[in-house]
């Protein structure tokens, strides 16, 4: 295996181990003693790589993340750290203790962090009611966009009054309008009983090179990472995801490639961590050289795809719901609508409301001037329990417009102020005439 030089500094590669062998095991698998929770040196050598060892300012969100869900079951929730590459590289201990508790505390949850680098935290945030979050329910009823309104706006004035249980605001980094210009891409299969050699040998197909590292995640699957020569933006980031997502499931429709990859804001397995499942330490599994020009990536991905089929059909304009709201829509207000309607997730028989959730959402937003990656984010961070959610932005929203979501959330924006006028309108034009 080689051990080249990271461009920013650092080592690359570190041989394949397995946790101690456990004292006791849980019905989901074996795990290592509570002593022995993580491998802090690989930690260390992993964020060397995506950030630099030099760049000891740089922002890292790292994060426990639970398992996957059953069917039917309630999730549970991430828990994020901010820290700087050089509290990581230099071992914070506080950093590391806490860390360390929580994973005892939380059995089956993992180690990761969000990939991409967060943009500097804004000096004022925890400053207005939109850095913080509110429920969407309570004690099992909806709360109205009101409500939520003003539970947010009574978490930032307890927060910056340090009222006594005072709610955080929203983790920064943790959201993908955080993310700064992306420098790497990443891709991995779940398909059981797929070798880790048949798992590079098809990122090299569909990259044209060896990863610039990989890591083994003590699961069935194997991370292939690849530096771009130059940072590109979050959007340009889901454009290529979405080509190198689409290439895989062309080449081997097996493969089981997570189609959630191409989220900016995407959270990874880290190495150093344990696997909840087998027990099996997370480790730097190869690495190499190679730097990908992203222009002359996106040029070889779409000569793996093929061609796009001729129209079926004559398209026809859409009827545009602007017409119908006085005016066009501001992505803010598309954001406000989005926190009335309830949150979708796999395996819960709504794969019919979602497409026409997902048809309409996609409408609005391209009325109110944005684009497929705005309104495919906005349905992720929206509905993160869709595993699968990037696969129905290949279906035909043609047939679905504005006005599906509209319905679901409950009306547009000044709607009911608007049809109150129209029929004042008219009774005094009634009057009149009589």
């Amino acid at each position: 295996m080689k051990n080249p030089t990271n461009p920013d500094g650092g080592w690359w590669g570190e041989p394949k181990t397995t946790s101690p062998q456990p004292t006791a095991a849980p019905s989901g698998g074996n795990v290592p003693p509570a002593t022995s929770r993580l491998r802090w040196p690989l930690v260390c050598r992993q964020i060397a790589i995506l950030r630099g060892h030099q760049r000891t300012d740089a922002l890292v969100l790292l994060t426990l993340f639970p398992p996957k869900r059953a069917p039917r079951e309630r999730g549970s929730w991430s828990t994020y750290y901010q820290a700087t590459v050089g509290q990581i590289l230099g071992s914070d201990p506080v950093l590391v203790g806490t860390i360390e508790a929580d994973l005892r505390q939380r059995l089956g949850h993992s180690l990761g962090l969000i990939v991409n680098e967060p943009l500097p935290v804004p000096v004022d945030w925890g400053s207005q009611p939109g850095h913080f979050n509110a429920p969407r329910t309570r004690d099992g009823e909806s709360l109205t966009s009101e409500q939520q309104r003003a539970e947010r706006g009574r978490r930032c004035r307890e927060w910056n009054i340090a009222a006594p249980g005072a709610i955080r605001p929203r983790q920064w980094g943790a959201s993908v309008e955080h993310i700064a210009r992306c420098r790497w891409l990443f891709s991995e299969c779940d398909r059981h009983g797929m070798t880790p050699a048949d798992q590079l040998a098809l990122s090299a197909v569909v990259f044209g090179a060896q990863p610039t590292f990989s890591i083994s995640t003590g699961g069935k699957s194997i991370h292939c990472y690849f530096r771009l020569l130059e940072p590109i933006t979050p959007p340009r980031f889901t454009e290529l995801q979405r080509l190198v997502i689409a290439a895989y499931q062309h080449l081997d429709q097996e493969a089981a490639i997570d189609s959630s990859l191409s989220k900016p804001n995407q959270v990874m397995r880290l190495a150093g961590g344990f696997h909840p499942r087998t027990g099996v330490l997370a480790s730097i599994h190869t690495a190499s050289d190679t730097l990908i020009d992203a222009a002359a990536l996106e040029a070889r991905l779409k000569g793996l795809l093929p061609p796009p089929p001729p129209p079926s059909r004559v398209q026809r304009p859409q009827r545009s719901f602007q017409a119908h709201r006085g005016g066009a829509v501001e992505m803010d207000q598309i954001r406000e609508a989005l926190e009335r309607i309830q949150p979708y997730a796999s395996e819960q028989d709504q794969r019919p409301e979602f497409i026409r959730f997902v048809g309409g959402l996609r409408a609005v937003v391209l009325e109110a001037g944005g684009t497929d990656a705005d309104a495919l984010a906005l349905a992720l961070d929206h509905s993160p329990g869709v595993l699968d959610a990037e696969a129905y932005w290949r279906y035909d929203w043609t047939r679905i417009t504005a006005g599906s979501f509209w319905y679901l959330a409950g009306g547009a924006p000044k709607r009911v102020q608007d049809l109150s006028l129209i029929a004042a309108a008219r009774a005094a034009a009634a009057q009149a005439y009589h």
